[in-house]
């Protein structure tokens, strides 16, 4: 039984998952320019040494420009309207996708390099490129609790999802220079919200570059979030619970 991998595309990095069949999972980041032709045909080759001995189960894209749409007003013809609705005239070279999220009744909307969606497509064989935020909501509103705050923090973005009372109340993505900048938007948007004080909140710190330790220590100083649950997660955590938990988006 061969090894199971997963492809996750950023920006400007591609991490390659790979899970044993004892399901311990390792990664190897490979950045790449996509403005050079040459990198982008080493990162190709790498991809295709790497898949010699595995399967290949499902390929992965993340930046902010997403939109969540109702699926009651969806129309696939509208993929467009939608986008530039709230982003303006997309990049040129770049396909837009869409993935419905039948258990939320609700459609991600999202671009993805058209190179990525080829290489997916025709050489390896999948059937689309997944976003990460779909994946992120499929995790949050699987598990059995009525309120809860997921955070995502990448190099340079991040991502705060909120439910309550079993709904969606919030899916929106930032950017940020300094722990402090994340507090505070999730202080605001808590403030708007008016949550529980007894929330949870799942902090998952994928960037290196993020100072954690300056978060946890600001973040015990407010009284707002003084009865919030905290739970810290890894990227290894976040591969293995989010990304790679399921192939298929319900």
């Amino acid at each position: 039984m061969s090894k199971k991998q997963y492809l996750d595309f950023q920006t400007d990095v591609l991490q390659i998952i790979s899970e044993d069949t004892q399901g311990e999972f390792s990664q190897e980041k490979i950045p790449f320019d996509a403005s050079k032709p040459f990198s982008i045909e080493e990162l190709k080759d790498r991809i295709r040494i790497q898949l010699k001995d595995a399967t290949l189960q499902h390929v992965t894209w993340f930046d902010p420009n997403f939109t969540l749409i109702p699926m009651s007003l969806f129309k696939e013809s509208e993929v467009d309207t939608y986008y530039q609705l709230n982003f303006g005239k997309r990049t040129e070279g770049t396909s837009l996708l869409f993935e419905k999220i039948h258990a939320l009744q609700l459609v991600v909307v999202y671009a993805v390099p058209s190179w990525i969606l080829s290489l997916t497509q025709g050489t390896l064989l999948q059937k689309t490129v997944h976003s990460h935020v779909s994946f992120l909501l499929q995790k949050q509103f699987n598990e059995n609790t009525a309120d809860s705050t997921y955070l995502v923090i990448f190099d340079r973005t991040f991502v705060l999802s909120v439910k309550r009372n079993g709904q969606l109340y919030l899916c929106l993505p930032s950017e940020y220079h300094a722990a402090t900048d994340v507090l505070y938007f999730i202080l605001a948007n808590h403030q708007k919200m008016t949550l529980p004080k007894d929330h949870v909140l799942h902090a998952y710190v994928l960037s290196s570059n993020f100072d954690q330790e300056e978060f946890e220590s600001l973040w015990k100083q407010f009284k707002d979030f003084n009865e919030f649950t905290t739970h810290y997660y890894s990227q290894a955590a976040y591969q293995k619970n989010i990304l790679c938990a399921s192939s298929v988006v319900s």
